[in-house]
Order: C-alpha cells, then structure tokens, then sequence
C-alpha cells in the first residue's frame, strides 16, 4: 500500500512536469484533430511514433509531461501532405520542412511530422526507432482522447523494444528543460491529459 505522503510526492512531481496549460493542451488537441481528419481524407497512411504512441497506448491521450505529438509518414505521401499546405494555413497552422521531417505549427506548438522510408527513420540517431517489418504494417487504430489514431501493427511489440520497461516507468522529458528523469508510474501518473 503507497503512504499518503508517497502519493502526495507523485502528485507534485507530476504538477511539476506538466509544462501545457489546459489552453494549450486543447490547441495541440484541436491540431492533432485537423491533421488526422485531413490525413485521413486525402488517404495519406501515417501512424503515431514516440511519445504519442507511447500516450495513446499506455495513457489513452497526452502523456502529462509531454509537449507535442509525433506522427510518420512515408516520403512518397510527402508531396501530397505538403499540397494540403494552404488548408492547413486556413487554420492558422504553418505547415514546414526541418531537415529530414516537417512540423505543424501554430504558436508554439507543433506536431513533428517524421519522413520514413519503408518505415526506417533516415536520421542516425533515430535509427534505434525504425520499425521492423512485421512490427510495421498493416497499421491499426486505437483511441488518443477521443480521435482515432493509427498506430504500428505490433505496437505493444515495438514499444518493448523501444521503451524498456514501459509498462511501469517513465522517462520524464520535454523540449523545454530538456531533462531526462526515471520515475515509477502510478495510476495517477497514467491519466492523460485531456482537452476541457
């Protein structure tokens, strides 16, 4: 049994870590619903990465500490998302290529947006993310928040790869203080955060 202090510790540290405010965390919603919506109609097969697969499949939603969302695509679907270009400024979203991936963009807000290629990540450093084959495809779809997302076919496979451990810690980090910390999950640690 966890002590009320031990509890009230996790509380903090979760209060501490949570860097959107409820405005923002219903923008990044918002955004990541127009993306999705407009992926979907112009058929332009994607699926969750990092930390917005890891939300959606351990917290159903936001993880409480992160701060933006990260989809893939393959680089021959690059062409049409960038057509989509001028409806995604209609929202007030700036669609841009950094490098080898893209951002949406509104504010300071932005959904990375990763160029695979038969799903390996062309960066070096990502290359511990690529997917293997059977890990891959056919995608699948389950629920961040209310939107239907895709995600990996074996998701729960490639998150133990990936994720050592994922089930019942974390690694606490964001772009913003861009400090890394190990933390046991509790329930309360699981809930997502949620647009209001």
């Amino acid at each position: 049994m966890i002590s009320l202090n031990v509890v009230f510790f996790l509380f903090v540290l979760y209060m501490e870590d949570q860097i959107l405010t409820q405005n923002q965390v219903n923008d990044l919603y918002e955004m990541f619903k127009h993306l999705v919506y407009n992926l979907n109609k112009y058929a332009i097969p994607y699926c969750c990465t990092d930390g917005t697969l890891l939300g959606a499949v351990r917290h159903g939603g936001l993880i409480p500490w992160d701060d933006d969302c990260d989809i893939a695509i393959e680089k021959n679907d690059v062409d049409t998302l960038l057509w989509l270009k001028s409806i995604f400024e209609n929202y007030k979203y700036n669609l841009v290529k950094v490098g080898k991936y893209l951002k949406l963009k509104k504010d300071d807000l932005w959904i990375d947006i990763f160029i695979l290629d038969d799903g390996v990540f062309p960066q070096k450093h990502f290359a511990n993310l690529s997917f293997k084959e059977q890990e891959y495809k056919p995608f699948k779809k389950i629920k961040f928040g209310d939107i239907d997302v895709s995600v990996p076919n074996l998701y729960q496979e490639y998150l133990d790869r990936i994720f050592k451990g994922w089930r019942d810690t974390a690694i606490i980090y964001n772009h913003k203080n861009k400090v890394k910390k190990k933390i046991s999950l509790t329930n309360q640690l699981k809930k997502p955060l949620l647009p209001a």
